[in-house]
């Protein structure tokens, strides 16, 4: 037999082979047909290759028919070695599997943030918020929009503890819906998820209520919540709820609020320990999936998401250029005016220097006086004369 054929038969028998083995490993992961296809294209050209360069090279009695087998091995090999990655990103996974992908990507993305803000580009971020954008589908539109919106924060620097922390658990409960069998466990059961939850959204409003000057009513509210720890204090949680109201103590004994409670994530305002017990109580996400969202929560979350759909405010349309000998009039003036006589504008009103101390509908009050006063002095000598 001839030698040239054995050995095309043998490559192609090898590139069905390898794509059978290649396609199983795609269908597992969820890829569309045409990434099969493209995948399927690259065996074909490898045995294409085989069937036509091989012949050549054995009938070639020269010299050169050495580099001939070298270089046909060499093109053979270099698209048998092209990634299979590179036919997957061409040609996509099947949507619900591509917004999984995503979603990991997601988590990934907000990891590195965290540690550091300038670990990820913005090019980045925004290149992930556009696809998905683009996988949105009326089934998957609030697991969407929620990543989206924590990418977004992200990207603006001001992440809140409380919407990142309420966020994660929807996140997990809509993709559990959606890929029941492909997500990892949770940390703890319902209940426990759920007693971490709880004490992680109140800790999160007392650092809300404290980010900035509290009013008196804000200040009662912080001192309601820090007394409400008292019913999560727990054999494994006390330490962290100690630390946490003797720091509200310090803090509200200050004299003026000049600073947040806590201005950092590091916890420093909690003791050398804050940071610890912390992440003890909430080191990982999964610590708080399964947890039961109430109708404060969803809520809250639907708000977020609303706010964030809202149409940017238009911009205020452009105020005319004022009339001649009225550049320096007030606002009300020049707004009640219009509603005046013309004789009436030859008064000299707003030449009073308490104008500017006047309410806003005192021009026009003070005008029309005026007008009944001429009109009396016409109607009146003695009017006149006094």
């Amino acid at each position: 037999m001839n030698p040239s054929v054995v050995a095309a038969a043998g490559i192609t028998v090898a590139a069905i082979f390898l794509f059978i083995a290649e396609a199983d490993g795609l269908v597992e992961g969820h890829a569309r047909v045409r990434t099969l296809l493209f995948d399927a294209m690259r065996w074909v050209v490898v045995a294409g290759l085989a069937w036509l360069l091989i012949p050549v090279a054995f009938t070639d009695p020269g010299p050169q028919r050495v580099a001939i087998i070298l270089g046909l091995a060499g093109l053979i090999g270099a698209v048998i070695l092209i990634p299979v990655r590179w036919f997957v990103r061409l040609g996509g996974r099947k949507p619900k599997w591509e917004l999984r992908r995503t979603k990991i990507e997601v988590a990934q993305i907000a990891n590195r943030v965290r540690r550091n803000s300038a670990a990820v580009s913005t090019a980045r971020i925004g290149e992930t918020i556009t696809r998905l954008g683009e996988l949105k589908t009326p089934d998957t539109a609030e697991l969407c929009d929620l990543l989206t919106a924590a990418l977004e924060d992200l990207l603006a620097g001001k992440e809140s503890w409380n919407e990142a922390g309420r966020r994660s658990i929807r996140i997990d409960q809509l993709c559990r819906a959606l890929w029941p069998e492909d997500m990892p466990l949770p940390d703890n059961g319902p209940g426990e998820a759920t007693f971490r939850w709880q004490l992680y959204r109140t800790f999160g409003q007392m650092m809300e209520i404290a980010a900035s000057r509290p009013s008196e009513d804000s200040v009662a509210e912080f001192e309601g919540l820090c007394s409400s720890l008292e019913e999560f204090r727990r054999p494994d949680v006390y330490r962290f709820i100690d630390a946490v109201q003797q720091a509200a103590d310090r803090w509200l004994a200050m004299s003026s609020f000049g600073r947040p409670w806590i201005d950092s994530y590091d916890f420093a305002a909690l003791g050398p320990d804050g940071l610890t017990e912390i992440k003890s109580i909430w080191g990982r996400e999964a610590a708080m999936w399964g947890a039961h969202l109430d109708r404060e929560d969803l809520a809250a979350l639907e708000l977020d998401l609303a706010r964030r759909g809202r149409p940017p405010e238009p911009e205020p349309a452009p105020v005319a250029a004022p009339e001649p000998g009225r550049e320096e009039m007030p606002v009300e003036a020049q707004l009640t005016l219009d509603s005046v006589p013309d004789f009436a504008l030859e008064l000299e009103v707003f030449d009073s220097p308490d104008f500017e101390d006047w309410p806003g509908d005192a021009p026009i009050l003070y005008v029309e006086a005026q007008q009944d006063l001429d009109q009396r002095r016409d109607e009146d000598p003695d009017v006149a004369a006094g």
